[in-house]
């Protein structure tokens, strides 16, 4: 709850802050970093690696049904924001590269359904 929460404020304070920058100024740099914390706080409610840490222990705790709506609905509104704003570029490709790795390396190993599918949804994720 409270990774969900902190990212919802960091997307809203981007928001904002993207919406009054962009009508005062036209600075690049500065579309760029509020676009950039944006696209951050999105991935991390997805929890997409490198952003994904609280993700798998979330999955382990919950009940069936539950992890269905986590593994599912949660994801499908970041995603649609992402399509919205996405310029392919270098934080992008890092981003899907370790989660390629990062799921592959450690849902491997685990013993637990609910950890293996989180981290199934993670790759997932980087197609």
């Amino acid at each position: 709850f409270i990774v969900q929460a902190i990212a919802s404020t960091i997307i809203m304070a981007s928001m904002i802050s993207l919406m009054t920058k962009t009508q005062l100024t036209s600075h690049v740099t500065l579309q760029s970093t509020f676009l950039l914390m944006m696209n951050s706080a999105l991935l991390t409610k997805m929890g997409i690696a490198p952003f994904h840490f609280w993700f798998p222990e979330v999955m382990e705790g919950l009940d069936w049904m539950n992890c269905l709506l986590i593994l599912t609905w949660q994801k499908i509104a970041p995603m649609i924001l992402l399509m919205y704003n996405m310029n392919f570029n270098v934080f992008f490709t890092v981003v899907i590269m370790s989660s390629m790795v990062v799921s592959g390396m450690m849902g491997v190993n685990q013993m637990s359904i609910r950890k293996v599918l989180a981290y199934s949804s993670i790759n997932h994720m980087s197609w």
